[in-house]
């Protein structure tokens, strides 16, 4: 448990994740890396095709909610470091990242903020348990 995976989406779950992470890197003398992933498929929703101005705005969102969970992990006392990345998240969180970065434990909300990609593709949560090439920790409401 030397570096922790802590995937964030702005969500409460995803915070209650980075609270529960920050314990575990206390305890454990551990690294925390926080990451955002920004899906890089197109979606079309109501005839409209998103593309570069979605992933700008994208973007700027996780760039805030990154600053906020280093911040936050920063105040603990945590060694933290971000990550923006582009991709598909599930498969981001899993498998690549875990193996880019060397982490051995992904600590993940139970759900985030996307219920409705939840409805239509499945939970991200849900894949990364089954997949993932780390234990995983899933932390609830």
């Amino acid at each position: 448990m030397k570096k922790i995976l802590v995937p964030v989406d702005g969500s409460e779950n995803a915070y209650r994740a980075l609270d529960a992470a920050v314990d575990i890197a206390k305890h454990y003398d551990s690294k925390i890396t926080v990451v955002a992933i920004a899906n890089d498929q197109s979606y079309t929703q109501y005839g409209a095709i998103f593309g570069d101005d979605i992933m700008a705005h994208m973007k700027e969102q996780a760039e805030a909610t990154l600053k906020d969970a280093q911040t936050r992990a920063k105040a603990a006392g945590v060694d933290v470091a971000t990550d923006f990345e582009v991709g598909i998240p599930k498969q981001a969180i899993s498998e690549t990242l875990p193996d880019l970065l060397d982490t051995t434990l992904t600590v993940i909300g139970k759900s985030g903020v996307h219920g409705l990609n939840r409805a239509i593709m499945g939970s991200t949560t849900s894949y990364v348990v089954r997949r993932s090439i780390t234990p995983v920790l899933v932390v609830g409401d």
